[in-house]
């Protein structure tokens, strides 16, 4: 039966590194996918490089069908609201139109290089084809200012990633808990027979052999059991050839958790072994193993309450990333201009990038977000606000749909702190057209989030990266063109922080204002405009939250069962001890409550005790979550403390102990 019960509970926790073991075979195959034989990845970054955007293309292109080396560009799918990623391959070959991935949820696709025309070269590209030239091709680029990172494909690259990645962290240290309260309970269990064989002269080396060969057997046979089941159900539901890349992550996992789990059983035992002393005096044998249970019981419980706050904050953490995934998704139509150009060529360009975005405008298609953040206004004080962002109406539109209203709400004019609101005049009239009137701040609107929302806003010289903050000032411009001068917005729309809607709609700004290749060549400016999406980024960063969540959830339970393990093995050992006190006093009539009082009332002081320090050390932001678990905990030692004695009155009645 005891053998079924660690079987059981084994089980689970094997169950728990097959989740894990599939996690990391999917994060795997999203970084190597499986379906197209790639076996290796690399980032390139051309920022330093001095190409341009149509130049680094052009070089990847000719190398890559130089060395056939099948190079593919990862890229999100803007066509399906961003959620999800294509393939771009830089020339044609023998790769399929569409493949499966190992989460089975949606399809990879390959794309021609048209796509390309709308992205920067910079970013991830999988190697599909032959690798024997690989290291001459990033030669080739690094001598030329590529940053070039590679990363070739292995499982225990991915499954080292996992274990020491702070979410996943977690889980695994539930495993490794769960496994000490399971190796407890072995060895609670063979405590008794133990001492029999300690007294009948048998060699202490025997004795461990035999124990350990038994809690490693019924470990290995739980362990064996999930992997046949885990197997078969990846062959069937993702594909069988993803088994041998699964096997690897989970046998890994298993081998370590067994091995560390013996080692546990095997230090505890060397520390519990029967005395002479004990024997002779007749004690239970399992009051040598009291010191590993009031020590796991006191780590375990530690772990559920240290846990708890992380593991809440984590699914809030989801929530928020959640909601920057949809507002990411709201700009995924949203094209920046990017300038390879000089800045003489820039300068020349000035006029018609003004009159672009007055055309922009008037198609209601421009979008601005230039945010300062108090660092870069020092020593200005912000008052109660963490950046001050400067938006037109457009922004506005594009991050508030699909949100609850409303999302911002006016500012009163004279709760702004003075030195943030003479910036905001001298900054007006710095970049103004033609001068404002005389109170420069009469034409815009200040607003702020509403509580509980997050509202995205574009980084100052840095469009294509977003803050999410619900304590920004909002300041609304009523026009571009009638607000800024043409330096001023050739300077923002260069760095992403005016964007416009729709790739195609905006090269055709370009051609109608003779910002195309051919104008600018035709005016003598060298360089050129390249039309980028700006989401592609942020929507494939904001993919891999779910992960975390999952698996601190799933730690918090798995700490969750081995303390509940750990403190129903520290009552019994207790109730056995305290056996020939706690019988009579209840044949006498006494209740439950008072003979168990003293020892409920150590242990439930101590778990106060143990959950202050912690929350002095740590500091939660979740303190709720903390006191929740902290309730459960402090509630099952009293529940295991009275179910442990009625278990020996009833054995002691029936003359079992």
């Amino acid at each position: 039966m005891y053998k079924r019960i660690i079987g059981v509970v084994a089980g689970a926790l094997f169950t728990l590194l097959a989740l894990v073991a599939v996690i990391i075979t999917d994060l795997y195959d999203r970084d190597f996918p499986q379906a197209i034989g790639v076996e290796s990845r690399l980032s390139l970054d051309f920022s330093e490089s001095g190409f341009s955007v149509t130049e680094a293309f052009a070089t990847l292109e000719e190398l890559d069908a130089r060395w056939d080396l099948g190079l593919v560009k990862v890229a999100p799918d803007l066509d399906r609201d961003g959620d999800g990623q294509i393939f771009v391959a830089l020339n044609d070959g023998d790769l399929p139109a569409e493949f499966t991935w190992f989460g089975g949820d949606d399809v990879g696709k390959i794309v021609g290089k048209d796509r390309l025309a709308t992205s920067y070269p910079d970013g991830f590209y999988l190697v599909t084809g032959e690798n024997a030239h690989l290291g001459e091709f990033e030669d080739t680029l690094k001598s030329a200012g590529v940053k070039v990172v590679r990363g070739d494909a292995s499982i225990f690259d991915s499954l080292e990633f996992v274990v020491w990645e702070r979410g996943f962290a977690a889980a695994v240290l539930a495993v490794f808990a769960l496994i000490a309260a399971l190796a407890l309970f072995w060895l609670s269990l063979r405590a008794r027979g133990r001492a029999l064989r300690v007294l009948g002269g048998c060699p202490t080396v025997r004795i461990q052999v035999q124990d350990l060969a038994g809690f490693g057997g019924a470990l290995l046979v739980s362990a064996g059991a999930v992997a046949l089941v885990a197997v078969c159900y990846v062959g069937v539901f993702h594909g069988w050839m993803y088994v041998g890349t699964f096997l690897k992550a989970l046998v890994s996992l298993q081998v370590g958790v067994i091995a560390v789990s013996l080692l546990a059983a095997l230090v505890m035992s060397a520390s519990a072994w029967p005395s002479a002393t004990m024997l002779a005096t007749r004690q239970p044998a399992v009051k040598s193993l009291r010191s590993a249970a009031i020590v796991i019981q006191v780590l375990t419980f530690l772990l559920v309450v240290v846990a708890a706050g992380p593991a809440w904050s984590a699914y809030k953490h989801s929530s928020a990333m959640a909601a920057e995934m949809a507002q990411w998704k709201q700009l995924a139509d949203q094209a920046a201009i990017v300038f390879a150009t000089d800045d003489d060529g820039m300068d020349h360009m000035e006029p018609q990038i003004g009159e672009l975005v007055k055309d922009a405008e008037s198609l209601d298609a421009v979008a601005l977000s230039y945010t300062y953040t108090q660092e870069m206004w020092m020593p200005v004080d912000f008052g109660e606000y963490s950046a001050i962002s400067y938006v037109n109406q457009r922004w506005l539109d594009l991050v508030t749909t699909g949100v609850p209203q409303p999302a911002v709400t006016s500012v009163p004019y004279d709760s702004i702190p003075e030195g943030l609101v003479q910036k905001v005049r001298e900054e007006a009239k710095l970049l103004s057209r033609e001068g404002l009137s005389e109170e420069p701040l009469a034409q815009f609107q200040f607003l702020q989030p509403v509580d509980g929302f997050r509202m995205p806003v574009a980084q100052g010289g840095g469009g294509e990266r977003l803050h999410f903050a619900d304590d920004v000032l909002v300041v609304v411009v009523p026009s571009l063109y009638d607000t800024y001068n043409d330096s001023a917005l050739t300077s923002m729309v260069s760095t992403s922080n005016i964007v416009f809607t729709g790739v195609t709609a905006t090269q055709q700004l370009l051609d109608r204002h003779g910002l195309d290749v051919q104008a600018l060549r035709d005016r003598g400016v060298k360089g050129e405009l390249n039309v980028v999406y700006i989401a592609e980024e942020g929507i494939l960063l904001a993919q891999f939250a779910a992960y975390v969540v999952w698996l601190h959830n799933l730690a918090l339970v798995a700490l969750v069962v081995a303390f509940t393990v750990a403190a129903a093995i520290s009552a019994l050992i207790t109730a056995l001890l305290q056996a020939k006190r706690d019988f009579p006093l209840r044949v006498a009539g006494r209740s439950w409550v008072r003979i168990l009082q003293s020892r409920v009332a150590k242990e439930l002081l101590a778990g106060v005790g143990l959950v202050g320090v912690v929350v002095v050390l740590q500091r939660p932001d979740e303190m709720g979550a903390v006191l929740v678990a902290a309730a459960y905990g402090l509630l099952v030692v009293p529940l295991s403390h009275l179910f442990a004695a009625r278990w020996c009155f009833d054995a002691v009645s029936r003359r079992q102990i």
